[in-house]
């Protein structure tokens, strides 16, 4: 439960951050540090992916959720990489990969959340009987 408590704290402060950013850049601000809002968006990843690992290792995780976390933090990963190729920012239609990118970065941090209290709920129902 260690290791899923730390992941979350680091996803929230990651995503936090990135979001942060984001709205930085689009309203213009900001866009010198495209580097930074990527290295939070893999922190945001990897955390995501522990945190599915874990829940994963634990007695009663879930197969589902695991591979939910490897497959949300795999497309957050490839939209937030390829998302000015796929519609340059010179195009007015930019902002729908911009929202695609902003909701899938919400679905990671619900995902981790969701499973950091369903294994926090598991474990205490497990130690009391």
């Amino acid at each position: 439960m260690r290791t899923i408590t730390i992941s979350i704290m680091v996803l929230r402060l990651a995503v936090l951050l990135a979001l942060i950013l984001g709205i930085l850049f689009w309203v213009g601000i900001a866009q010198n540090l495209t580097l930074i809002h990527m290295l939070l968006g893999f922190i945001v990843v990897i955390s995501l992916w522990v945190i599915g690992l874990a829940q994963g290792f634990t007695k009663g995780g879930s197969f589902g959720l695991a591979l939910a976390t490897f497959l949300v933090g795999l497309l957050v990963a490839i939209v937030g990489l390829f998302q000015t190729r796929w519609l340059p920012e010179p195009n007015p239609l930019h902002w729908v990969i911009q929202v695609i990118h902003l909701l899938l970065g919400l679905s990671a941090i619900g995902l981790g959340e969701m499973i950091a209290a369903r294994t926090r709920r598991r474990l205490q129902v497990q130690q009391q009987v």
